[in-house]
């Protein structure tokens, strides 16, 4: 259901770290409003609490690591040195409506499958005295990450807070009169850490004007637009059993290694089995710089190995979500989100119900196969051999925790709609231009729709 964004009464005060937006019209009870009410009392409090818990997050996260950040590939924290500070349009042109389409922000390892494996097979090669120095050290950091994680499987954390909050004030920023007045209306997968990703960069539109109307819905009803890799069955099936799978396969078996795994282990020789290890040890190694974890991978790993680990994921990222030489099917599937951008986008240019953004938010499988429907710059490369994928086509370029697309339209004063293109931050060229007429866009958007 639709769920307006509420506000705080003209008398309380703003808080930085308010609560959840309700997702139902449920009645609150006395005791929860009470409880509301007096924390609302103490502000000082709440926000000091909450500045040190960013604070120590952003530390962490930015802290020296042995690895550069893009070696962490989809689990990479939003990069905002990247974003450009100056829009593409001059005075002549205004901001009319706002499209976009962002994955979630950072999170915790997103379930607890990983981890547990690691911990069985750990455990059990240091009940049978196999163990290495370099093991009982990942030991004692799996057990940390999933004591610190907790209950949070999956969870927007501070980092991803953070991030949202910053994402809210550059739209804001982006076109200030715009988002004065007027409605926003937002969507997001039933998904928990997308759907607080999407109240909190509802929330900062919110501070930056009282007089937008911003309405959130979330649920299931979106899954056939924004998790169609669950739901479109050619698509299931191809994920599982498609014919990128013997390249994929190969080119793992060919790259990935198996020191960093014989380190923690005495005894075993199957590389196969190493090979794994090392693979989901990088899977939960790569996670926690997003997680606000401090621990350092060149322990287990030299630089080269966690690339080898990176080039595997990537293509991997590459072959099931986005267009390969084995098949398009991938962002084909995303063409009703791109046909949805460019139905809302000529509904708000005729004008009339006072529109001013819509925003839609999931998951990088939700954006990967889009931004390569939309051949969008560093997102398309459909031809690439397995060895030359990394060099042509990398996910934390394309789908880093946080990643956004934002399409601007705008008018002329002779009433000309044009459109320009953000992608996770910079202003982007599209048929040679970063201010483009509406009209060449949507027949271009439409045209690859089509094919």
């Amino acid at each position: 259901m639709k769920t307006p964004l509420p506000r705080a009464a003209e008398n309380m005060p703003q808080l930085p770290d308010s609560n959840p937006i309700p997702t139902t019209g449920m009645p609150v009870s006395d005791d929860i409003a009470e409880n509301e009410l007096n924390s609302s009392r103490m502000p000082g409090i709440r926000s000091l609490y909450f500045l040190l818990l960013t604070l120590s997050a952003l530390v962490i996260t930015f802290a020296a690591h042995a690895f550069p950040p893009r070696l962490d590939g989809t689990m990479m924290p939003y990069d905002f040195s990247q974003s450009d500070t100056v829009v593409p349009w001059g005075d002549d042109m205004e901001p009319v409506f706002i499209n976009y389409v962002a994955r979630h922000g950072a999170r915790f390892l997103s379930s607890e499958k990983k981890v547990d494996e690691l911990l069985k097979t750990l455990r059990k090669a240091e009940s049978e005295g196999l163990l290495t120095r370099k093991g009982k050290d990942f030991l004692c950091l799996v057990e940390r990450v999933d004591s610190v994680t907790g209950s949070e499987w999956g969870a927007l954390n501070a980092i991803g807070i953070m991030e949202e909050k910053r994402l809210g004030n550059e739209m804001a920023a982006t076109a200030p009169a715009l988002l004065q007045s007027g409605r926003v209306e937002a969507i997001a997968t039933y998904v928990p850490r997308v759907v607080m990703t999407m109240y909190e960069l509802c929330h900062q539109l919110a501070i930056h004007s009282s007089h937008l109307e911003i309405y959130t819905s979330e649920g299931r009803q979106f899954s056939t637009l924004l998790r169609y890799f669950t739901t479109d069955k050619p698509y299931v099936e191809y994920l599982a059993d498609g014919p990128w799978k013997f390249a994929f396969d190969n080119f793992s078996r060919n790259t990935l290694p198996v020191s960093p795994a014989a380190s923690m282990m005495e005894g075993v020789t199957d590389s196969k089995r190493l090979q794994k290890l090392s693979l989901d040890a990088y899977g939960v190694l790569q996670s926690l710089r997003a997680a606000g974890i401090d621990a350092q991978p060149d322990e287990w790993f030299s630089e080269e190995e966690y690339r080898k680990c990176w080039e595997v994921e990537n293509l991997r990222h590459y072959y099931q979500r986005s267009a390969s030489s084995f098949s398009d099917l991938p962002a084909r599937c995303a063409a009703p989100i791109l046909q949805d951008i460019i139905l809302k986008t000529d509904q708000a240019l005729k004008g009339g119900d006072n529109l001013k953004a819509f925003l839609r938010f999931g998951h990088a499988e939700t954006v990967i196969p889009l931004f390569a429907l939309m051949r969008l710059p560093g997102c398309y490369a459909p031809l690439c051999n397995p060895e030359d994928v990394s060099a042509s086509w990398k996910d934390y370029e394309v789908a880093p925790l946080g990643a956004n697309l934002m399409v601007v339209c705008l008018k002329d004063s002779g009433g000309t709609a044009y459109a320009s293109v953000r992608l996770n931050g910079r202003w982007i060229a599209i048929d040679g231009k970063k201010v483009i007429e509406w009209t060449r866009l949507r027949d271009l958007w439409q045209s690859y729709i089509n094919a």
